[in-house]
C-alpha cells in the first residue's frame, strides 16, 4: 500500500539567510511592516466580526403586547402576567374602559395607545409598581391613562426604582400618586379631585423629579397636601419644577401646598429632609383657602445647595384665626441658598401673614422676588431673610401694600456675620405699628439704594448692628427715618425671642449640637446688640431739611450729618422756539456741598420725581418719571410761544429753575440753578391717585412694571 504524501511543506529559508547575510537593516524593516500589515488585517476582522454581532443583538427588539377588543389581550394584568412579556416589552393599551387593578413586576412600558381615550376604573389602585417577591416592575414607565379612583384610592402605587410617570389624568380618589421607590419621574400629569394628597412620597435615597404637573380641585375637611415629599435617608437631588396647584381648599384643616420635610401638623414643627441638591423653581400656587393654616411652600432640608426660583404664590385666604405663609425654607446645609425671582400677591389671614420667611445655615442670597398685598392679620410681614451663621445678601427685592390692624413690616433681614440690603424697594407697609426696613447684621451691616417709603406715620428703617452703614438711600415719609434698636421698642423680651430655639432643641434633641451654639451666640448677641452703632450720612428723606427727632439713637450712636438734597438743573437754559431743554433733577449732592455723582451706581431707584412746568410741555405740563440712580430726567419742549418757563421738581421737596424761551432763534447756552421751595409754600405733596395736568401718580405703577417684567422673565424657569 502506497504511503500518502505529506501535503505539508518544508520552509525553504535560504533566501531568508540570504537576505540577512546580505541587507540585515533592509530585511529587518520589511519583516515590520509584513508583520504591521498582519496586524492591521486582523484588527479590521476582529472589527468587522463586532460589528456583525451587534447588528445581529440589535434585530432582538422590544416586543409589543396588544391589549383591547379585538386584541391579544383583553385585560392588562393579563398582558403583563403572560410568561412570554418579557423585561423591556411594550404593553400597548386601545380604547376602552378597564376595570382592573394592574400590578407591574415586570419592566414594562405600559401606554396608552396613541390618541386613544384609555380609562382605568380600579377598585383600589390602578397601577401599582413592586419590587417584591412577586417580580420586580423597577424602570417601568406608566403612560397616557386616565384613571378615575374610588374614593379611599390611590392612582398609581410606586414601590419600584428607575420609573416614570407621564401624561395621565388621574381623577379622585385620597392621593393621587404615592412613591417609596428610588429615581422616579413624575412628568405632566394632571391630578384632579384627590382629598388628601396629589402627590405623596417617602424616599430613602437617589433622586426624585417631580416636573410639568397639575394639582388642582383639591376640597376636604382635614389636612390637604399638594406634594409633600418625606425622607428615609439621603436624596442625591430633588427638583420641583414647572407644577401647578390650584383651587385647594378645607372646610376645617390646613392646606400644604407643596412641601418637602414632612410635618407634625400645622402647629407642629416640621421634619428635617435629607436632599443633597435641591431646585425648587418655576411651580405656580393660586387659589387656596383654610381654616387653620396655609403653607405654601414648606421647605426644610440639609441641602448643601439650594436654589428657590421663579414660584408663582398668589391667592392664599385663611380663617379670622388662620396663619398663612406663602414661602417658607429652612435650609441647614452649610452651601449657599439662593431664592430669587419669585412673586408672591394676594395673601389674606387671621393671625399672621408672611410672604417669604427664609432661614440658612450657609450663605443666603435673596434677589429679585416681589411680595404685594398682604392683609388683615395681626401681623404681617412681607420678606424674613435670615443667616443663621454666615452672610446674607437682600438686593433688588420689592414689598408693597402690606397693611395690617396690628404689626406690619417690609423687608427683614438679619446675619450672624455680615448682612447687605441692596436697592430693594419698599412701600405701603401700614399699620399700628410698622417698618419698612430692618437690618440687624450681628458683625457688620451695609443698607444701600434703597428705595422706601411712607405715609408720614411708621419707621423707615430699624438697624441693629455694632457696625452698620445706611448710605445713599431714599427713606420719604415717615415719623422716624431711621432708629437704633431697641428691643423694649418692639415687645418681645429677648426669651421670648429665643422660645422657637429652645423648642426646637427640646422637640429635635439630635439637632442640639447645631442649635444650641447659635441659640447661645444669639442670646449673647441681643443682649450687646442694643447698643447699635450707625453712619447713616448721605440719604435723601424727601426733604432738604430733615427734622433731627426723626432720627432716634438709642443707646448707641447715630451719624445721619451730611444728608442729600435734591437739586434741578436745566440745560440749556436758554432755548429757541421748536428747541428742547433737558431737565434734570438729581440727590448727588449733599447739604455740606459734597458731590457723589461718582457712586450713582450705589444710589436708589424708584418711585418718584413729578415734573411741571409753567410753559411749554414735558409731554404735558406734568410728568411723573421714575429714579434712576439718585436722577430722574425729563425734556422741555418750546412749543407755547416765548417766555420764561418755570420749571419744577418734587419728590415730596419741591425745587425750580427757569428757561428762558426766545421769541426768534439764538444762541441757548446758559444751565440755571436750583430754587428750593420750602415746604411750608408748597404744602402737602401731591397726592397719590390725584390728577395733575392730565397724568395720574400712583406708586404702584412702578411695582407693576416691575411685577410685569418678573412675570416675563419667569417662564423661563430655571430647568434642570
Amino acid at each position: 500500500m502506497k504511503t500518502p504524501q505529506s501535503t505539508s511543506k518544508k520552509r525553504d529559508t535560504s533566501n531568508t539567510v540570504q537576505s540577512i547575510k546580505c541587507n540585515p537593516l533592509t530585511y529587518l524593516y520589511t519583516q515590520k511592516v509584513e508583520n504591521l500589515k498582519k496586524t492591521c488585517s486582523n484588527f479590521y476582522r476582529c472589527l468587522f466580526l463586532v460589528a456583525i454581532c451587534f447588528f445581529c443583538g440589535g434585530n432582538a427588539s422590544a416586543t409589543q403586547w396588544d391589549v383591547g377588543s379585538g386584541q391579544i389581550y383583553t385585560s392588562i394584568q393579563a398582558a403583563i402576567d403572560n410568561s412570554s412579556t418579557l423585561d423591556g416589552d411594550i404593553i400597548n393599551v386601545y380604547c376602552g374602559t378597564y376595570h382592573e387593578d394592574v400590578t407591574v413586576n415586570k419592566k414594562l412600558i405600559i401606554q396608552a395607545n396613541n390618541g386613544d381615550d384609555v380609562e382605568i376604573n380600579p377598585a383600589n389602585t390602578a397601577f401599582t409598581l413592586v419590587k417584591d417577591g412577586t417580580g420586580d416592575g423597577s424602570g417601568s414607565t406608566i403612560r397616557g391613562f386616565i384613571i378615575n379612583s374610588p374614593p379611599h384610592g390611590v392612582g398609581i402605587n410606586i414601590s419600584a426604582d428607575n420609573c416614570k410617570i407621564e401624561n395621565n389624568r388621574i381623577n379622585g380618589g385620597k392621593t393621587g400618586i404615592a412613591v417609596s421607590g428610588c429615581n422616579t419621574t413624575i412628568l405632566n400629569n394632571v391630578i384632579s379631585g384627590p382629598h388628601e394628597n396629589g402627590i405623596f412620597a417617602n424616599i430613602s435615597q437617589g433622586f426624585f423629579t417631580v416636573s410639568g404637573n397639575r394639582i388642582l380641585n383639591m376640597n376636604g375637611d382635614g389636612i390637604i397636601c399638594g406634594v409633600t415629599v418625606s425622607t428615609n435617608g439621603t436624596l442625591d437631588s430633588f427638583n420641583l419644577s414647572g407644577n401647578t396647584l390650584s383651587n385647594i381648599s378645607t372646610s376645617n384643616g390646613a392646606v400644604f401646598g407643596f412641601q418637602l420635610g414632612k410635618s407634625k401638623g400645622a402647629g407642629g414643627n416640621p421634619e428635617l429632609a435629607s436632599v443633597a441638591s435641591l431646585v425648587v423653581a418655576g411651580n405656580i400656587i393660586d387659589g387656596v383657602t383654610a381654616f387653620s393654616a396655609i403653607m405654601g411652600m414648606e421647605i426644610v432640608s440639609d441641602s448643601v445647595n439650594a436654589i428657590i426660583s421663579g414660584n408663582r404664590i398668589f391667592n392664599l385666604q385663611g380663617s379670622a384665626n388662620s396663619s398663612v405663609y406663602a414661602l417658607e425654607a429652612a435650609i441647614v446645609g452649610n452651601g449657599t441658598v439662593e431664592i430669587s425671582k419669585n412673586i408672591i400677591s394676594s395673601i389674606v389671614a387671621g393671625q399672621q401673614a408672611v410672604g417669604m420667611v427664609i432661614v440658612a445655615i450657609g450663605d443666603l442670597k435673596m434677589e429679585g422676588n416681589l411680595v404685594s398685598g398682604i392683609s388683615k392679620a395681626s401681623a404681617s410681614v412681607a420678606m424674613l431673610g435670615l443667616g443663621l451663621l454666615n452672610n446674607a445678601t437682600l438686593k433688588n427685592n420689592i414689598a408693597s401694600d402690606i397693611t395690617s390692624p396690628g404689626v406690619a413690616a417690609g423687608i427683614v433681614g438679619v446675619a450672624l456675620a455680615h448682612l447687605e440690603m441692596i436697592h430693594n424697594m419698599v412701600n405701603g407697609v401700614n399699620g399700628t405699628r410698622d417698618v419698612s426696613m430692618v437690618a440687624a447684621g450681628f458683625n457688620t451691616t451695609r443698607v444701600t439704594g434703597n428705595n422706601i417709603e411712607g405715609d408720614g406715620a411708621g419707621i423707615g428703617i430699624v438697624i441693629c448692628s455694632p457696625d452698620g452703614t445706611i448710605n445713599y438711600n431714599r427713606i420719604a415719609s415717615y415719623e422716624y427715618y431711621i432708629q437704633n434698636f431697641l428691643f423694649s421698642n418692639f415687645g418681645p423680651s429677648i426669651d421670648e425671642m429665643l422660645k422657637p430655639l429652645d423648642d426646637a432643641i427640646k422637640e429635635h434633641p439630635e439637632l442640639e449640637p447645631i442649635l444650641k451654639p447659635i441659640r447661645d451666640d444669639m442670646d449673647r448677641l441681643f443682649h450687646q446688640l442694643e447698643n447699635s452703632n450707625t453712619n447713616a450720612s448721605y440719604n435723601w428723606y424727601g426733604t432738604n431739611n430733615p427734622d433731627t427727632a426723626k432720627f432716634f439713637p438709642g443707646n448707641g450712636t447715630l451719624n445721619y450729618y451730611p444728608w442729600l438734597v435734591l437739586k434741578i438743573d436745566a440745560s440749556p437754559s436758554t432755548i429757541n422756539p421748536s428747541e428742547t431743554s433737558t431737565i434734570t433733577a438729581s440727590v448727588y449732592h449733599d447739604v455740606a456741598g459734597g458731590d457723589h455723582s461718582a457712586d450713582a451706581a450705589l444710589f436708589f431707584s424708584g418711585p418718584r420725581v413729578t415734573f411741571t412746568t409753567s410753559l411749554g410741555n414735558l409731554g404735558s405740563k406734568s410728568i411723573t418719571v421714575p429714579w434712576t440712580n439718585g436722577m430722574a430726567i425729563t425734556v422741555l419742549r418750546a412749543d407755547e410761544g416765548p417766555g420764561t418757563a418755570t420749571v419744577t421738581a418734587r419728590d415730596y421737596q419741591l425745587v425750580q429753575t427757569t428757561v428762558n424761551i426766545r421769541g426768534s432763534p439764538g444762541p441757548g447756552n446758559r444751565t440755571n440753578t436750583t430754587t428750593v421751595v420750602g415746604m411750608e409754600t408748597t404744602g402737602s405733596p401731591v397726592a397719590e391717585g390725584v390728577f395733575v395736568g392730565g397724568v395720574t401718580l400712583v406708586d404702584s405703577e412702578v411695582v407693576n412694571r416691575l411685577y410685569a417684567v418678573n412675570n416675563e422673565e419667569n417662564n423661563n424657569y430655571i430647568d434642570i
